[in-house]
């Protein structure tokens, strides 16, 4: 062959080729967009079989160089995965459905994740979607009212106040029954420091088959915190901002300046406030409403937050910075909180991929909380709680200059106290996790992760004469401070090994197993230092910067013993034809809580569910699209006591402690009140779950129904002791609590079409908690929350076959009136020319336990038959019945969303009405509340005398006649509806202060509007929604204290729930916001 034949058949063999190599490596230009004609970005493409592709830009657009003839698999979270056949194609068009049933949405379940169609326990989550309308300040928030089986409730209003999380009630008596908190896979204590808008989901286990694989701290529910990865495409900014203004939500009555002079008069002081004639004046002074002082400032919030992500196919980033600047209500108070979240996703080669997350979390939180504070020698002595019994005028002889005095002589007001008060909280929170992915075969993934956390706390207080005039660390009227420092490092490893594989004992099986090992460790150091005596002269900031020139008292340093924990566990998820699951854990926990033979514990689960409408009977079943039935057992642990319990350990005496010599003097000495237990072991959780999904219509009506059974045996209870032993306290294991109940959720989509949509969502449980044994003589925990205030401080009666919350006292029947034979025949007393007596035949000796005094007008309970006051059930304190529900809505543009939660079957102990509804001990000069306007009284306002005494000369003589007195006595009452307080000097709990706290709360409204894409686009822009929402705008409650939620009690004495006293008041909030990306 010549030449020139070789090189022109060359050239058709390369052209060939190119031409050829051009057909099999077609470029397909790929358009994605939803129902409605919008672009979805961040869809995924690929070619089937391989990892080929990416995800659609902006405009919902990617090409894609396909290799071959195999189709597109084209998918996105929330929307139904379509599979297109792109042969001969060089432009695709594609419309995504919503998938209304979210079978396929993923969960995240103990270090893995699983399809919500596989799942065989009971998980409720809660997804960025449903967040990202509805702006909120904390994680918890954005779960309340609404997860069935899960309580959220804020305990009080202050702006970094307590969250209260209980799923399925919580088994514990006397100690910690919070879920344990999972952010990003490492345990953490809370997660009030996380951003909102960083969160991606938010998944709480329920039952063992899911919460077992945590092992020793899974007992009370784990709640899973998953925040937000980056996607591959292009780089995404988004912005968001708010502003929002706070006003008191409710404030508690009290009596006006005019009738609080007149009760004064009522009770003895009889020239405080002018003479009886005089007492008019008091109609027109306005008065201090101390309440309206402290709270009633419009408070300000400020909320943004930036976020940038994106990345390639191999590395993706998301990087965010979010800020809270919220001035509060309370005078004095504000909350700043700054967060960054960075999280890094990269692929380094084909077998290794790495991810890393940290995230920072700054807050300051300045003035008062609920409660008392550190320099309070009782609660009653609370600012908050005297904003309520505070006097609104000072009577008329008081010499108002005095007050002002650096003296300890007479009390200073809430508003005075609160200026002579500084108080700060930093607290400065560091986590960082490191997770490294090997794939050295196709079905086997071995996990490696490390992770650090860091907390710093500082609380900074000062106090001036006006603030220490009732000091629980003495030298009442001089300057104070005090400063605490805690910090908390903790250390984690988890190396995990997952092998999964399909198709391997039988055709459509799959086959999930685990195995790992995880170790922790902590470490708490606390620092305290008291202040005292510093020169009357010094304001607050010179106190905090000479601290030498106070006296200071004993320091109380702490360094906890290191909390270390060993783990092993494993699990196997088994699915055929994707009917039949199967699912087993266990997991063996070390913890260094506990001594040798005690230290490990043991827990196993197992769970099997059945797909039911993939059975050949159900395929005709058309409006069924999904039913599955779940059966779960298995065992949990806790270990939630401090460390160092089974050793004998000994502190030194701190400036608070009582002096145990005649001078009163407090020394350096060792201080030991709690005996070493070393037979300490697991507290355990037995739970048992039966549980139906279901999904109709295409799954436009779908959620679960689910009933539990939890027992919680070996209870990890602080005992008394008796004191012949040297010490007070000692954790010993005794008693079992059981847990029962019923949850019920419901998602509907009620209308779907282009431009209007609207769907429901509701979800309501019960639960019933039960102490099945006790082995303990005390019947009734003696818990004094208003310190010496009352009589009788045993309320909360904890017994077997009881429950926790049970409230006793006594049950009020309104007051004594005076016996008439014709006009009051039900009458109780009767004037024997002396003084009150009970009539013939009545046996009643009440008084004696609650009131004091016997006379008409006094407080009224019911007694036994030998008269004596009988203490019975006035009610429970934990809600039986919990739920919520919401409608969200969109029309074109527009979005709004409506969402509700209540509660019912409890009782509150109403504390703020209970202290302000007695006079006795030293109480002049307190108010009292409101509900006394129209109480029984023993003064005529039509002279001024009192008919208490109606055989005094004074009183004949105005009157005529003792029985001309009694007769203007019971006509001037005649309309009374509550019993005297000026007669009370003894006061135990009533059912007067034990109120129903059943509840409707409207917890937010949301209306929002986004601008079209057409008009955004232009100015380079992808999404633009401006939005109001409103929070606790209603509540509708038989209630009559600050708010039914409100709960003071339970952090500082688990076993006495629902008392409401000094609590921080809620607010209403309204917000104005924008977000923006592009």
């Amino acid at each position: 062959m010549s030449e020139k034949l070789k090189r022109i058949r060359t050239a058709l063999i390369f052209a060939f080729l190119l031409i050829a190599g051009g057909i099999h490596a077609q470029t397909v230009k790929v358009t994605v967009k939803d129902s409605n004609g919008e672009p979805v970005i961040g869809a995924s493409v690929i070619e089937k079989g391989t990892r080929n592709g990416g995800v659609t830009d902006f405009d919902g657009i990617i090409n894609v160089k396909a290799k071959g003839d195999k189709p597109l698999v084209i998918s996105y979270i929330g929307m139904k995965t379509k599979t297109v056949n792109i042969k001969g194609k060089s432009t695709v068009n594609i419309t995504m459905e919503d998938d209304a049933t979210t079978l396929n949405d993923v969960v995240v379940i103990g270090y893995g994740t699983v399809r919500k169609k596989d799942l065989t326990g009971s998980v409720a989550s809660v997804s960025a979607k449903q967040l990202a309308n509805i702006p909120v300040s904390t994680a918890a928030e954005a779960m309340q009212g609404k997860m069935a089986g899960v309580n959220i409730s804020t305990t009080e209003g202050s702006p970094d106040a307590e969250v209260t999380i209980r799923v399925r009630g919580g088994g514990s008596l006397s100690q910690d029954n919070s879920p344990l908190y999972i952010v990003d896979g490492f345990p953490v204590s809370t997660i009030s420091d996380i951003a909102p808008s960083d969160i991606e989901t938010i998944d709480v286990l329920k039952d063992a088959s899911s919460t077992a694989i945590y092992g020793a701290r899974g007992a009370n529910g784990v709640i899973i915190v998953t925040t937000k990865s980056g996607k591959e495409g292009k780089v995404q900014v988004n912005f968001g901002a708010s502003l929002g203004v706070r006003k008191i939500s409710n404030e508690i009555e009290v009596l006006d300046p005019y009738n609080y002079a007149l009760y004064q008069y009522e009770i003895g002081d009889k020239t405080g406030y002018g003479n009886y004639d005089d007492l008019d004046i008091w109609k027109s002074v306005e008065g201090s409403d101390w309440q309206n002082e402290l709270f009633g400032r419009t408070g300000l919030q400020q909320m943004y937050n930036l976020s940038v992500s994106g990345g390639s196919k191999d590395t993706k980033f998301n990087v965010s910075y979010s800020r809270t600047d919220d001035k509060s209500i309370m005078l004095s108070s504000d909350f700043k909180k700054d967060n960054i979240n960075a999280k890094l996703n990269t692929q380094i080669n084909k077998w290794i991929t790495l991810d890393f997350n940290a995230r920072l979390s700054y807050q300051v939180v300045n003035g008062l909380g609920s409660g008392a504070d550190v320099n309070d020698n009782n609660v009653t002595n609370s600012l908050v709680g005297k904003t309520i019994t505070f006097r609104p005028v000072n009577p008329l002889t008081t010499d108002t200059e005095e007050n002002d005095e650096n003296t300890s002589n007479r009390e200073a007001s809430p508003y005075d106290r609160m200026l002579d008060t500084y108080k700060q909280q930093r607290r400065l929170r560091q986590n960082y996790n490191a997770g490294l992915n090997w794939k050295p075969f196709k079905n086997l993934t071995i996990r490696s992760e490390f992770g650090y956390a860091w907390y710093y706390g500082k609380t900074t207080s000062a106090f001036g004469c006006r603030a220490t005039r009732n000091s629980a660390l003495g030298y009442s009227g001089r300057p104070q401070s005090q400063i605490t420092r805690e910090e908390t490092r903790n250390w984690r490893n988890a190396n995990t090994i997952t092998y999964e594989n399909e198709n391997l004992f039988m055709k459509n099986d799959r086959l999930n197993v685990l195995a790992g090992q995880e170790w922790t460790s902590s470490g708490t150091e606390t620092y305290n230092s008291y202040s005292v005596n510093f020169p009357a002269s010094m304001t607050l900031g010179e106190v905090l910067a000479n601290q030498g020139s106070g006296l200071a008292l004993n320091n109380s340093n702490n360094i906890a013993r290191k909390d270390n924990m060993m783990s092993f566990f494993g699990r196997i998820n088994y699915t055929i034809a994707d009917k039949y699951l199967f699912t087993a854990t266990l997991r063996a926990d070390g913890s260094s809580k506990f001594a040798k033979g005690n230290r490990w514990g043991y827990f196993p689960s197992a769970a099997i569910a059945w797909r039911i409408t993939e059975e050949n009977f159900m395929k005709d079943v058309k409006w069924v699209s999904n039913l599955k039935a779940r059966l779960s057992f298995g065992t949990a642990g806790n270990n939630r006591i401090k460390s160092g319990l089974v050793q004998t350990l000994y502190t030194l005496t701190s400036a608070t402690d009582k002096a145990p010599y005649f001078d009163e003097t407090v020394d350096v000495m060792l201080n030991h009140s709690t005996l070493a237990n070393p037979n300490l072991k697991w507290e355990t959780t037995i739970t048992r779950n039966f549980g139906i999904d279901y999904g109709f219509l295409n799954g436009r009506i779908n959620g679960t129904v689910d009933l539990y059974w939890n027992t919680t045996k070996d209870l990890l209870m602080q005992t008394k002791i008796p004191t012949i032993s040297g010490y007070d306290y000692q954790y010993q294991n005794f008693g079992q609590t059981s847990n029962k109940g019923v949850e019920f959720t419901v998602n509907a989509a009620i209308i779907e079409k282009k431009d209007f949509t609207l769907n429901f969502t509701g979800n309501i449980s019960y639960n019933y908690n039960k102490i099945d044994k006790l082995n303990t003589d005390t019947e009734f925990q003696n818990y004094k929350w208003a310190g010496s205030t009352f009589d009788d401080n045993e309320n909360f009666k904890i017994v077997e076959d009881g429950r926790l919350g049970e409230v006793w006292g006594y049950k009020s029947l309104g007051f004594y009136t005076i016996y008439d034979e014709k006009t009051n025949p039900n009458g109780d007393l009767t004037w024997n020319g002396k003084t009150w007596t009970l009539r013939e035949g009545v046996v009643d000796n009440g008084t004696a336990t609650v009131g004091g005094q016997l006379k008409p007008g006094a407080i009224k309970v019911q007694v036994d038959e030998n008269g004596k006051a009988l203490k019975q059930r006035l009610g429970n304190t934990i809600a039986p019945w919990q739920g919520g529900f919401g409608f969200n809505a969109t029309f074109h543009g527009f979005d709004a969303s409506v969402f509700c939660n209540f509660s019912l079957g409890n009782k509150r102990v109403n504390g703020a009405k209970m202290v302000s509804s007695f006079y006795g001990q030293a109480r002049k000069g307190y108010n009292i509340n409101g509900d006394f306007k129209s109480r029984y009284t023993g003064l005529d306002i039509a002279t001024g005398l009192d008919l208490y005494n109606p055989g005094s000369a004074e009183v004949i003589a105005a009157y005529g006649s003792t029985e001309a007195a009694i007769a203007r006595l019971n006509e001037i009452n005649a309309g009374a509806t509550i019993y005297n307080p000026a007669i009370v000097n003894k006061m135990s709990l009533t059912s007067n202060f034990v109120e129903d706290a059943s509840f409707l709360r409207l917890q937010n409204v949301t209306l929002g509007y986004t601008l079209p894409k057409k008009l955004v686009n232009k100015v380079l822009l992808n999404n633009v929604r401006f939005y109001f929402t409103g929070y606790n705008l209603l509540t509708i409650t038989g209630y009559s204290g600050s708010d039914p939620e409100a709960d003071t009690s339970s952090r500082k004495n688990p076993m006495c729930p629902g008392i409401d006293y000094a609590a921080y008041p809620k607010s209403r909030l309204y917000v104005f916001g924008v977000n923006v990306s592009f």
